[in-house]
């Protein structure tokens, strides 16, 4: 092999090497995002994003929390998520994530809820149009929202530690006091059973 062919070679291995680091570059820019980077200034990684609408949407369905702090949390997961987008712009868990949070704003029965599920509806049909979760966020801008309703009230958080109530025990006071002077004055006395027992009838003998 003569050295020019070498050459040759060794340029379209290089050329090989560049086309491979360049498509490793672009797909760590904009491909699937790792699951151990985080986003935004509350440092959510994507599986978190998804996770937390997932808990926030059971608080909801349980009313272990007020509509106002599941919209204040709901917008700390959105704050990431659009770092995320901005990241990631291909991550193919974006478009269902979106929709996900959208419907999480929509179920909360206030006014400012639904304008962040809105806003969701448009980013969504916007950034992945030929998603299907992009065509179900154009039914529903299309539609509309439905009437805002009234919500069952809020009940705590059930504690998985509370511990049993104690069994009711029976005061001192209520408890009959017994001495044994009482005790010989309830019992009858020896002279009391004897008068109290029948007396022996008298046999009478027949004669024939």
């Amino acid at each position: 092999m003569t050295s020019r062919v070498k050459h040759t070679m060794l340029r379209h291995v290089i050329a090989a090497l560049a086309l491979a680091t360049t498509a490793l570059a672009a797909t760590g820019t904009s491909g699937q995002a790792p699951a151990d980077e985080y986003f935004g200034p509350f440092k959510y990684s994507a599986i978190s994003v998804r996770t937390k609408i997932g808990a926030l949407g059971r608080a909801y369905d349980q009313r272990w929390q007020d509509d106002d702090s599941i919209v204040h949390d709901a917008g700390l997961v959105e704050s990431s998520l659009r770092v995320w987008a901005q990241r990631y712009p291909n991550d193919s868990w974006l478009a269902p994530t979106l929709l996900h949070l959208a419907q999480l704003y929509q179920k909360v029965q206030t006014q400012v809820a639904r304008n962040h599920s809105r806003a969701m509806y448009q980013l969504l049909a916007q950034t992945f149009p030929k998603s299907k979760e992009a065509h179900l966020a154009r039914l529903r801008l299309q539609q509309g929202f439905p009437p805002l309703h009234s919500e069952s009230p809020v009940s705590p958080t059930p504690n998985p530690y509370a511990s049993a109530a104690p069994a009711t025990s029976v005061p001192p006071s209520a408890e009959p006091n017994v001495t044994p002077a009482s005790a010989a004055s309830t019992m009858p006395s020896a002279a009391a059973k004897a008068s109290s027992a029948p007396s022996p009838q008298p046999t009478t003998s027949m004669k024939p």
